[in-house]
């Protein structure tokens, strides 16, 4: 009687075979690992360039959307604010409530281009208005509003609400105006105790003009914004309420970087349409971008663009605006 031999070695095929199993698997789960790593960082590179574009344009529109609101679109900026001691104006060289600037911070002229007036530049400045404090009603009386003539005014606040104003005519918190005046005027003084609902402001009516001013209101201050571009990054001079100095020119206003890997801005601003058009060059990091300025660039923008910007991976970040006051 034979007795059953059993073999428990593995072969020399059954190894390389499992090995070659191995291998296959192990290929598709690297694949699948190297794949999925790619999408994440495409998605990342699309989500931050989504969001460098999102704080660019909520950025500028916040004050373009203002730009001018309260200010006689007639008449001129400089001349608006120069009801102070020294007769100089506060905005020197300021036309409109927006312009298109040179690398000097110079008004660019505008220029006849297919029968519309345009102005293109690589810096903008902004005059807009902003709500100096919430929940602020002004009942004026309605009567006429001679020029350079004080009136008093009430107020009704919340209690505890505090405000922060300049009282000179030099001072650019002491400039205010309201939606339905659309004028400024200045603060003269203010009697608005903190523990109290109420209060009064004297107010003086700079311009030769009569005005009547009837109507529940609020306060507006006024903002000064430039934007530009400097060492791959966008900056933006921003005048706040509590600004209690000339803001012009704009070397005394502190400088904030928005947005960095912003490599270039052009602006173009079109009278005839009364729109604001802008271009930023971001640098991208998508595996689906060639280095190159990408064809969406305005081809008069060239000229300002540095040589050695196309090595880059860029994208075009663009937008328009219909400016209501201009």
């Amino acid at each position: 009687m034979y007795l059953k031999r059993f073999n428990y070695g593995i072969t020399l095929a059954e190894i390389l075979f499992s090995m070659a199993i191995s291998a296959f698997i192990m290929c598709a789960i690297l694949g699948l690992l190297a794949n999925a790593l790619l999408h994440k960082q495409f998605y990342n590179d699309i989500f931050n360039e989504w969001q460098k574009k999102a704080r660019i344009l909520s950025t500028i529109e916040n004050r373009i959307s203002n730009a001018g609101l309260g200010i006689p679109s007639t008449e001129n900026v400089e001349n608006i604010f120069r009801f102070t001691a020294s007769g100089t104006s506060l905005l020197p060289g300021w036309r409109d409530v927006l312009e298109v600037l040179s690398s000097n911070d110079i008004p660019v002229h505008f220029q006849n281009i297919g029968g519309e007036q345009v102005a293109r530049g690589v810096h903008i400045r902004v005059l807009s208005i902003q709500n100096a404090v919430s929940r602020v009603k002004i009942i004026p009386a309605s009567t006429e509003w001679g020029p350079n003539e004080i009136r008093i005014v009430n107020l009704r606040k919340n209690a505890n609400e505090s405000f922060t104003y300049g009282f000179s005519p030099g001072e650019l918190s002491s400039w205010i105006t309201t939606p339905s005046l659309g004028r400024p005027v200045i603060i003269r003084n203010l009697t608005a105790p903190r523990n109290s609902s109420q209060g009064n402001v004297q107010l003086q009516n700079p311009l030769n003009v009569s005005i009547d001013w009837h109507g529940i209101d609020m306060f507006h201050n006024f903002r000064i914004t430039y934007f530009f571009v400097e060492a791959e990054t966008l900056f933006i001079r921003d005048s706040t309420t509590r600004d209690t100095t000339n803001a012009i020119p704009s070397t005394p206003l502190p400088r904030q970087p928005l947005v960095d890997d912003v490599l270039s801005a052009c602006f173009e601003l079109n009278r005839t349409t009364r729109t604001l058009k802008c271009w930023f060059l971001i640098r991208s990091t998508s595996p689906t971008k060639k280095p190159g300025i990408p064809h969406e660039w305005p081809a008069w923008a060239m000229a300002t663009t540095r040589p050695n910007i196309s090595v880059n991976k860029l994208k075009v970040v663009s937008h328009s605006w219909r400016i209501k006051n201009f």
